[in-house]
């Protein structure tokens, strides 16, 4: 197997394409959504997550105001809505969700408006903020969470095939998760 370097910049490709997410934020007058890959569960209890975000983007500074958001699990129908929510920025004063014609949800625990069309949604408040010069690491309690039944039953991702979730590879260019595997039992001796 020959292998290319690939520089330090780009270096995060190798190990992402991770699930992509929309967050949507509000305070209760105005919205937006915005996608984030680099995002990932950082503790079952008490449910938390973590996201990067550009302390630049328009939707920081809702959850700067509310310390709140939500994380929406999109599946592959979303594809074009999640690549123009990341390409399209709020500072031109656009309602995403009419534009890619999403319907804004009633969120149970934070002020910010869901994505009905997600298969996935968590209710997070903002525990704590690591600042990365440009951007923020959000570490952030799930407030609350629910999921398609159909297509994960008792919190779990059922791949028969029919799922596709959304990894973001570079530009435009996505990849959908489509099976699962099940690895061998090994036992220890």
């Amino acid at each position: 197997m020959n292998k290319s370097p690939v520089s330090p910049e780009k270096a995060y490709r190798l190990i992402n394409p991770g699930l992509v997410v929309l967050v949507s934020v509000g305070d209760g007058r105005k919205d937006n959504i915005f996608p984030v890959t680099w995002n990932m569960p950082l503790r079952k209890s008490p449910g938390m997550v973590t996201m990067l975000s550009g302390k630049g983007h328009y939707s920081y500074r809702f959850i700067e105001k509310t310390g709140e958001f939500a994380l929406n699990v999109p599946d592959v129908s979303l594809v074009d809505a999640v690549f123009g929510c990341g390409t399209t920025t709020g500072f031109d004063d656009v309602d995403k969700f009419e534009r890619f014609e999403l319907t804004r949800g009633k969120a149970k625990k934070v002020r910010a408006p869901l994505v009905n069309e997600a298969l996935a949604h968590l209710e997070c408040r903002v525990c704590q903020v690591v600042d990365l010069g440009t951007s923020a690491l959000l570490l952030a309690q799930v407030l609350c969470a629910q999921a398609c039944d159909e297509r994960c039953p008792k919190g779990n991702w059922c791949f028969d095939g029919d799922l596709q979730l959304i990894h973001h590879l570079t530009g435009n260019r996505f990849a959908v998760t489509t099976s699962e595997v099940k690895a061998k039992s090994v036992s220890s001796k």
